[in-house]
């Protein structure tokens, strides 16, 4: 079957602060619904947040519950191995280990059977063996899920609260959408939103999903006591309903006295101040019509990838579709895209960086 589209390009940069000028443009058409998972825990209408008490109490939870497993809060050495599939810069078996001696100073290296990397902060620098900074986009996700499942709740940023249930748990789920502007979301999920999942016993973060059709889901049946924090023994990465990660953390302890090579630069090269990756990115490019058209559907396609240091976008996979017919367009749309934050080359003294995005294309379709 056959049909017309009606699309134009307006960003919306989100999970990052933004200039007024990016903000949402917003739509009066109806959206077609996210699809259905069995880690879609907010199955039914959220509410949204009314007031500053509201506001406060779930901003607290959710910090509350980074802060349970939240492993930098002193010195550590954490090891962690993770199998990918999917992407083939990133499939195969991984090995991680991020240690920190002290404040200021921090050494993570990855190694898979086609990468591998040592990065080092200290004396606020950025030295690297890959200068370049590129990253693949499987070992992008599991450092997100493990160092940056906090959200940036800024004050342009809407929130909305659902309850829901997992294996028998009662969770709090949130709901957080950046450049909302003063639009109010009802119903069920919409596009825009990332979701978090809170235990609402132990006040641990249950799942993270940063766009819809992708979710980490972290395993508390083994955790790792570390200085009264919490790590979950391993987590779970799933795209569209199959598995593309299962990651397990080998150990996390105080670090040992370690050869003093380890945090000495000169042996790898200095990539500038700041670091190398930042939380995901969600970008929405809105359909737009003249006017509400009660026979118009907003459909969407997200696109996910790697945007590198000089803003190319980089092994792109879709994760969600309310219409599969949309899915080619959306992957050529992406391919042309230019408009990255990341596209212009770094100010002197900068570190070049690499960042995970979600491309949110949505199409105005007249509905059948």
């Amino acid at each position: 079957m056959s049909f017309r589209l009606t699309f134009f390009l307006s960003m919306v940069l989100v999970l990052q602060p933004l200039s007024p000028a990016q903000a949402d443009s917003g739509s009066a058409q109806a959206e077609a619904p996210v699809p259905n998972d069995p880690l879609e825990l907010v199955t039914g209408a959220a509410e949204p947040v009314q007031n500053a008490d509201q506001r406060l109490a779930a901003v607290n939870l959710l910090k509350s519950a980074r802060s349970l497993s939240n492993v930098r809060g002193q010195p550590y050495d954490l090891k962690t191995t993770f199998s990918a599939s999917g992407s083939p810069s990133s499939d195969g078996v991984w090995n991680l280990e991020d240690v920190s001696p002290s404040a200021g100073v921090y050494r993570w290296t990855a190694q898979s059977p086609s990468f591998s990397v040592i990065n080092l902060f200290t004396g606020g620098l950025l030295y690297s063996s890959r200068p370049s900074g590129g990253i693949p986009l499987r070992l992008a996700q599991v450092r997100a899920a493990i160092f940056f499942n906090d959200p940036w709740i800024g004050p342009r940023a809407s929130v909305r609260t659902a309850n829901g249930t997992l294996n028998g748990a009662d969770l709090n789920c949130f709901l957080i959408a950046h450049m909302a502007g003063t639009r109010i979301p009802a119903g069920g999920r919409r596009w825009e939103e990332s979701e978090y999942c809170v235990d609402a016993r132990s006040g641990l973060l249950t799942t993270w999903s940063p766009a819809p059709g992708v979710y980490v889901l972290y395993d508390y049946s083994t955790v790792r006591n570390f200085h009264g924090k919490t790590i979950p023994g391993g987590f779970t990465i799933t795209q569209a309903g199959q598995t593309v990660v299962e990651a397990r953390v080998e150990s996390v302890t105080d670090p040992a006295k370690a050869d003093p090579a380890w945090f000495d630069p000169s042996t790898l090269s200095q990539t500038g101040v700041g670091s190398l990756m930042t939380r995901p990115w969600l970008i929405r490019s809105v359909a737009m019509q003249a006017g509400a058209n009660p026979n118009v559907i907003l459909h969407a396609v997200l696109v996910h990838g790697m945007v590198t240091p000089d803003g190319k976008l980089t092994e792109t996979e879709i994760v969600a579709s309310s219409d599969a017919r949309l899915n080619q367009s959306a992957i050529r749309q992406a391919a042309r895209r230019r408009s990255w934050r990341s596209e212009e080359e770094p100010q002197p003294g900068a570190t070049p960086q690499a960042h995970e995005v979600f491309l949110l294309m949505q199409f105005a379709v007249p509905a059948s």
